[in-house]
């Protein structure tokens, strides 16, 4: 792979929202390598989708974990940006839960709806022959599962969704930490802070 390729696919093809390492999403985004207009990626949140997958994992009721989709759905949205920090205070303070299980469930969900609106994006702009990468968007996501998925696709290389979704749930299914049954959502572990790129020739 050429420099251009993992420059490009690091970093994207357009315009998007970035985060910095606490989770900070600003309204204006920098343009990127490959600038092809507004790629600012489009948060949408599938509310009954996400709620019935935040149901199965995190074993809250169904109102609960309706009610943090819709909190999900409209911070995400909001034109400011966002803070993870702030979501999770919200779905604290409105489900009466302990801090950290808001912000494990948080960073999940959010890393999980961001990479699915990457592959959305980066979809619609190659076709369905777009193929993908795994990398550590922060630096400090040091999960074993993670590092498994890596190697696993450093070793075939660039690989479809559907070859994503396989390593992450075999690599997910090898670890105690690992959630297997949320592969689909690129969910390898809870808070993982990996990206999904997009790899271009």
């Amino acid at each position: 792979m050429g420099l251009r390729s993992w420059v490009t696919g690091l970093l994207g093809d357009g315009v998007e929202a970035t985060e910095d390492s606490e989770g900070r999403s600003p309204s204006v985004s920098r343009p990127q390598a490959g600038d092809a207009g507004d790629g600012q990626l489009e948060l949408a949140v599938d509310v009954e989708r996400r709620a019935g997958s935040i149901l199965e994992h995190y074993g809250l009721s169904g109102e609960d974990a309706r009610q943090v989709a819709e909190i999900l759905s409209a911070e995400l949205a909001r034109e400011e940006g966002y803070a993870r920090s702030m979501i999770a205070d919200r779905v604290a303070r409105e489900l009466d839960m302990d801090a950290d299980r808001a912000r494990t469930i948080v960073d999940t969900e959010v890393a999980s709806i961001r990479n699915l609106a990457r592959v959305r994006k980066f979809t619609e702009q190659a076709g369905d022959e777009v193929r993908f990468r795994w990398i550590d968007s922060v630096g400090n996501d040091d999960s074993p599962v993670c590092a498994d998925v890596r190697t696993a696709i450093d070793e075939r290389g660039p690989v479809s969704l559907g070859e994503l979704q396989s390593i992450i749930r075999e690599a997910a299914g090898e670890h105690p930490s690992g959630t297997p049954e949320r592969a689909d959502d690129l969910v390898p572990h809870e808070q993982c802070r990996h990206t999904v790129v997009r790899h271009v020739e």
